[in-house]
């Protein structure tokens, strides 16, 4: 008995010495988490409206900061804007349904998709219209028709083909047209695909799309030196949202268009939404910066959920565009 009572009084001792390390660590883990950060909201004003664009789609600025963008409705073809001269009808072009997309390159070259013809076209500013793309698509059958489109410096041209647009409809298509002039399948691996942006460096591909009903995810592909797919993995998962078109700010954020949820999302560089913009009209499609001194609006195009009227938004923003 004797012998233990050194072994009891050590044992006692250590139970001792560890109970407030113990009760501290207790505290730690029951500590709560930090809150999230609010997300900035900031209404859009709308700017310009007309019975005739329908659903319009595919914003978009040239080196003059003239806004275009699609009229889908009873007049089909590519609308200009700017705060001077109002709307013009600039161009009748890809006139069965209207153009899908547009992009302007830095020769102010338009490039537009062509949705029920199936065509990719270029409009040079003198208003000459080129098919660089057609007889592209794998089954003719299912595909909606090109939709959204995005051309990188070196001329690489990216386009979607979504099949569907609530994650219930057979994989869509994302093409690469190569500056040599042939296209082929970048990836054929998720739902519906639609909005398309590459990062400012034009190392990261990014679609968004969707894959439930109001479940919107933007998958990223690292690319490679010939612009072909690298690595894919996901970049964001936004609920409530109809992912539609997208735009990239200068610090690198994503600004995601929601459809018929009158939405747009910044999310940062790891995902998080920061900012949302909302609009009057729920049908919101297409979002682009301004440039020069105008780089901190961000031009947004809607329609009413009847696709008949077409409306213009504009929303400043803290962070600027890319140019």
């Amino acid at each position: 008995m004797v012998k233990t009572q050194p072994c009891l009084l050590v044992c006692v001792l250590l139970i001792s010495c560890g109970s407030p390390q113990s009760d501290a660590a207790k505290e730690k883990q029951a500590a709560p988490a930090p809150a999230a950060p609010a997300i900035q909201e900031i209404a859009a004003e709308q700017i310009v409206t007309d019975g005739s664009w329908g659903n319009t789609e595919g914003a978009a600025l040239d080196s003059a900061n003239n806004l275009y963008f699609c009229s889908r409705g009873t007049y089909k073809g590519i609308i200009r804007w700017n705060a001077t001269d109002g709307t013009q009808r600039y161009l009748a072009v890809a006139t069965k349904a209207g153009p899908g997309g547009l992009w302007i390159d830095e020769g102010n070259n338009i490039f537009l998709t062509a949705t029920d013809e199936r065509l990719i076209q270029k409009v040079s500013p003198n208003k000459k219209v080129t098919t660089i793309a057609r007889g592209f698509e794998k089954d003719t059958k299912t595909p909606k028709g090109p939709n959204d489109i995005v051309v990188a410096k070196n001329g690489t041209v990216y386009f979607t083909d979504p099949n569907g647009y609530y994650g219930d409809s057979p994989n869509g298509t994302v093409y690469r047209i190569d500056p040599a002039g042939k296209t082929t399948v970048f990836s054929d691996a998720i739902t519906g695909p639609n909005g398309i942006i590459l990062s400012l460096d034009e190392n990261t591909l990014y679609v968004a799309h969707n894959v439930a009903k109001s479940t919107s995810h933007i998958t990223k592909w690292t690319l490679n030196d010939d612009g072909s797919a690298g690595t894919m993995s996901r970049h964001a998962l936004v609920n409530d949202c109809v992912a539609d078109g997208m735009a990239v700010d200068r610090d690198g954020g994503i600004w995601l268009t929601c459809y018929s949820f009158g939405a747009a999302y910044r999310l940062d560089g790891g995902g998080n939404i920061t900012h949302k913009v909302t609009t009057a009209q729920k049908a919101l499609t297409n979002a682009k910066f301004g440039r020069g001194s105008d780089n901190t609006s961000l031009y947004l195009t809607s329609s009413d959920m009847d696709r008949v009227t077409g409306y213009i938004y504009r929303a400043k923003v803290p962070i600027a565009g890319p140019r």
